[in-house]
């Protein structure tokens, strides 16, 4: 209820010596949620500079669903994208999806809102399209601030052979860019995200305020 949700939000402002000031709302699926709107605003009053919300999007396929959401104070979309056709949403999602991923865009684009597009990657349903994930990201850089790859995770019963058929890690991602689009190099241009952490800190000592760091 509104309540639980405002005692895990205080939870996070309370932090020492950061106090939280990002969210992610997910789920499941946290845009139906009967108050989400009012879980968004009170986020906004609590202080939080940054609101996410991880979705498959479907409910911003309404610009007015959208533009409600910015105004109650959600940022950014963390938005399950899983390729750039719908042979790979029915055998991810069960239904074919890419016409509604690409109305959610646009509407997120009138909005004023951002995107970071997070596809599941399975190796043999979509790893052949990271290419085209990232041209369609690069076409749509107005609105797409970003993209998180997330190799497919393995859980419960599995059978070695399909482990090692499915299976899919960074060092296959790096190559998989380089196959597939020619702008980087597998080796000398993939950073940890610990290389931050210097930058958070000269913020820090710009804004006088402690910031997170990696």
């Amino acid at each position: 209820d509104l309540e639980g949700v405002r005692t895990m939000l205080q939870a996070l402002r309370d932090e020492r010596p950061v106090a939280g000031r990002v969210v992610q709302f997910s789920g499941g699926e946290p845009t139906i949620h009967p108050r989400f709107f009012d879980i968004l605003r009170m986020a906004t009053e609590m202080g939080f500079s940054h609101i996410q919300a991880a979705t498959n999007g479907l409910m911003f396929t309404s610009l007015e669903f959208a533009i409600q959401a910015k105004e109650a104070g959600l940022h950014t979309l963390y938005l399950q994208f899983d390729g750039v056709t719908d042979d790979v949403y029915l055998r991810t999602r069960g239904e074919a999806l890419f016409e509604k991923k690409m109305q959610c865009i646009e509407n997120v684009r009138k909005a004023g809102m951002k995107i970071c597009f997070v596809p599941t990657i399975v190796k043999g349903v979509n790893d052949h399209q990271i290419g085209d994930i990232i041209r369609l990201a690069i076409d749509n850089i107005d609105v797409v601030s970003a993209i998180s790859l997330q190799p497919v995770s393995f859980c419960g019963r599995i059978s070695r052979a399909e482990l090692a058929e499915k299976r899919f890690t960074q060092a296959d991602f790096a190559h998989a860019v380089i196959d597939q689009t020619g702008i980087c190099d597998p080796v000398n241009d993939w950073f940890p995200l610990s290389c931050v952490t210097p930058f958070s800190r000269l913020i820090s000592s710009m804004r006088g305020a402690e910031t997170p760091t990696l």
